[in-house]
């Protein structure tokens, strides 16, 4: 039986940094006005991929969850 291999991604340490040095230069020499819309954008980005994670995690309609 062939294994997937699941990508684990790096530790969360790294991702808060790489978050933070990611916001820092895209608010670099920009209006508070267009930080405030980046800001939204990526907002209705993460809840989106929420949503798409949510539903791919979800049993289709044709199986039975047991409780």
């Amino acid at each position: 039986m062939a294994q997937t291999a699941r990508w684990e991604g790096p530790p969360g340490e790294v991702l808060l940094a790489a978050a933070l040095l990611t916001a820092v230069q895209l608010a670099r020499g920009r209006s508070e006005a267009e930080i405030e819309l980046l800001s939204a954008f990526f907002d209705v980005l993460a809840d989106n991929l929420g949503l798409i994670a949510a539903r791919r995690s979800m049993p289709d309609g044709n199986e039975v969850i047991e409780p």
